[in-house]
């Protein structure tokens, strides 16, 4: 009976800290993107002018709604991370999280890349593309992640 239990992989716990690693510098990627996105520092964005103040959050939410969005995202995923460094949350259904996430966070940037995917002089910004590489690394965490199933 004991030679038939499954023992967890050598490398499980570094696996685990490797996800939750990706998941935390892919967190932390996308809210810079997303604050650089809104607030148009350092480059604003082609045809999405920056926050004038909260209230203009209000007034603008369809237009503001893709990358608020994909900030939303990013604040459950850090959640996600923390809970799987503790240990709370299983590490196939916080992989899943995670991957689904990152997910979510290109496909809403990547939605609305005609209107932030490029400065007002035609350079690409590089806010975006911050999003999409932090949005990527939530699931490359969520696949290593994955990997640190006990």
């Amino acid at each position: 009976m004991a030679t038939e239990r499954q023992v967890a992989a050598p490398n499980a716990r570094a696996a685990r800290s490797s996800g939750v690693l990706f998941a935390v510098a892919g967190v932390a990627a996308v809210l810079v993107g997303v604050s650089s996105i809104l607030t148009g520092v350092p480059s604003v964005a082609r045809d999405l002018a920056p926050l004038s103040g909260p209230g203009d959050v209000i007034a603008r939410f369809g237009q503001m709604a893709p990358v608020l969005s994909a900030a939303l995202a990013a604040l459950v995923a850090g959640a996600i991370a923390v809970l799987l460094a503790r240990r709370r949350l299983d590490p196939w259904a916080a992989s899943i999280e995670l991957i689904v996430l990152g997910l979510a966070i290109d496909v809403c940037i990547g939605g609305a890349i005609g209107r932030v995917g490029y400065a007002v002089d035609g350079t690409v910004l590089a806010a975006a593309v911050v999003c999409l590489m932090g949005g990527s690394s939530l699931v490359a965490g969520g696949i290593v992640a994955l990997l640190g199933r006990e």
